[in-house]
């Protein structure tokens, strides 16, 4: 299966989708690349947008390939490495996670840190996990703090680091996937729990077992069929008020080989490799990708619903049709004035 791609699934597979509702467990968001998740009771959800200030900052070395936040790259093309890309302004490439000090170029070393973002006042604070010391208390739409920030960062890493932020609606995802359907690669990540537990009893891993936050989603179901999320790809659902499209599934990179909350804080566990292994019907992937098609509010406890496919709806109305065309049928076959009473 190449990203993106689904089986054909059976009628009684696709509706017993739209009967089996998944319920949101978790909603995380995750304001700087590759730092931790804040907790949310309910988002805001708006076409062309992810989750709000969701992925909204990155810290990019200072001697990578540079980055224009003025000129948000765009995918145009095929996926893959090389893919040729364009921006609103002038000629750009999509940069690859590796210019950035994030969870795929040093998950050890930030998962040393325990990070809240405050969303009201967009101070970013930096305590170390093991002891709660706080080392770092920054706004960072504030010169001034934000120049402290990357001083910060770029003595911790031994590298220099630049704290960015795109013009405009941007999310700094992990994949040029977003780009295909909008210039701001605005896309949201749900992973299934039940298929993270499903990884977990294949590989034999149950001290602890694989935790969905590993993952690094924005959104987590549970009481979902285990993978079932995968029939999910090119349709929609209904979660809470909003709809949904959900766009691919997610390949994991070795970021995910490191939990520093819910595991050891190592690259321990070869997540793709035992995900290839158990699972190569699969692959390396595990979670969804979507895009907002309606906006509206989502909150922990809402149902998310498979929409029924263009075919189904079809059928149904082309079998209500039938039912009533053979009803009207019967009644004209019948003199109904000779059977009523006087």
């Amino acid at each position: 299966l190449q990203d993106g791609d689904s089986r054909p699934t059976s009628s009684r597979t696709q509706l017993s989708d739209t009967r089996m509702p998944a319920v949101v467990s978790d909603l995380w968001r995750y304001a700087v690349k590759g730092l931790d998740r804040d907790s949310l009771d309910s988002v805001d959800l708006q076409p062309g947008a992810g989750f709000p200030a969701d992925r909204r900052w990155a810290l990019h070395f200072e001697d990578a390939e540079p980055f224009d936040p003025q000129q948000p790259a765009r995918l145009q093309g095929a996926h893959g490495a090389g893919a040729e890309q364009v921006s609103k302004g002038g000629n750009s490439r999509w940069l690859h996670k590796s210019n950035f000090l994030c969870a795929f170029t040093a998950p050890e070393l930030l998962g040393e840190l325990e990070t809240c973002f405050e969303g009201a006042s967009d101070v970013l604070t930096v305590r170390r996990r093991s002891s709660g010391e706080l080392l770092l208390r920054a706004c960072l739409t504030a010169a001034a703090d934000l120049a402290r920030a990357e001083a910060w960062f770029s003595e911790l890493h031994g590298r220099a680091v630049r704290v960015v932020q795109a013009s405009g609606p941007h999310h700094f995802g992990n994949t040029p996937a977003g780009f295909s359907h909008d210039p701001s690669g605005c896309v949201i990540h749900l992973v299934n729990a039940a298929t993270v537990a499903s990884l977990s009893a294949a590989a034999s891993l149950s001290s602890p077992p694989l935790h969905p936050a590993r993952f690094r989603p924005n959104i987590v179901v549970s009481a979902a069929p285990e993978w079932s999320e995968f029939r999910w790809v090119g349709r929609r659902v209904r979660a809470g008020s909003a709809i949904l499209e959900v766009l691919s599934r997610t390949v994991r990179c070795p970021a995910v080989n490191v939990d520093a909350r819910h595991g050891s804080g190592k690259a321990d566990i070869d997540v793709p490799a035992l995900l290839s292994r158990h699972y190569p019907q699969h692959g390396p992937y595990l979670g969804v990708y979507l895009r907002v098609v309606r906006g509206g509010v989502l909150r922990v406890g809402d149902t998310i619903a498979v929409e029924p496919a263009p075919w189904v709806l079809a059928l149904a109305a082309a079998a209500a049709a039938a039912v009533l065309a053979g009803v009207e049928v019967l009644l004209a076959s019948h003199d109904l004035d000779e059977s009523l009473p006087p």
